[in-house]
């Protein structure tokens, strides 16, 4: 199975997570297209056109290298996803990358986005911290992802971790966390935080920049 590449975005309305979600779900709409279309899809020296056009639409340059490619294992058609919870937004498939910085880029720039990362940490206000995440983990072991996931309150296993979810309140607080061998349970968790106003939040340790990007770097 391959395993999730992920751009997620936070945006300070759910109105605007909506928007956000639309305008990405025009663009897989353009890059099926493209594939059914395209001469050589995925010739390497090629830049796709629908990102091109992303870019334009957004004010962002869309490069034509390797860094700002969609790498998924399969077709896009099958493989890509977004959907929305809340004010975030969430654009994942099985592969190995999606756009990289280029389309954090746009999310923050043309799109409005509070946040952006491709290791999204999730934080949730709940009533109940231990009850919540215990009812997710039996949630996770219903839908066949027993031992993809670890139940936590050690702030220190967000450091290992390849996506998290925190529910959290006055203090208490308990991790769910997510390797790369959990990722897809990650995924199947996202639907059930509907309603829960979840946000983007960093490792409680500090801030790698790498993780949250703000496209700064770009320019």
């Amino acid at each position: 199975m391959s395993h999730v590449v992920m751009q997620a975005a936070e945006f300070s309305t759910i109105a605007a997570a909506e928007q956000a979600a639309a305008e990405l779900r025009r663009l897989v709409a353009d890059y099926v297209a493209y594939e059914e279309t395209a001469d050589a899809p995925w010739s390497e020296g090629a830049v796709p056109a629908p990102l091109v056009e992303l870019g334009q639409r957004h004010g962002v340059p869309w490069p034509g290298d390797a860094s700002s490619r969609f790498m998924l294992k399969g077709l896009f058609k099958d493989e890509a996803n977004v959907l929305s919870v809340d004010r975030l937004v969430f654009f994942w498939g099985g592969g190995f990358d999606l756009g990289g910085a280029w389309l954090r880029a746009v999310l923050l720039r043309g799109l409005g986005a509070v946040y952006c990362t491709d290791l999204p940490r999730l934080a949730v206000r709940v009533d109940d911290p231990q009850a919540r995440a215990a009812a997710s983990g039996e949630f996770l072991v219903e839908e066949d992802h027993e031992e993809q996931f670890t139940l936590t309150s050690d702030d220190a296993a967000l450091d290992d971790a390849l996506f998290t979810i925190t529910f959290e309140r006055d203090g208490d607080r308990v991790h769910l966390t997510f390797d790369d061998s959990g990722d897809w349970a990650f995924v199947a968790m996202l639907p059930q935080l509907s309603g829960d106003d979840p946000a983007l939040r960093a490792p409680a340790r500090g801030l790698d920049a790498s993780v949250i990007d703000g496209g700064g770097a770009l320019g």
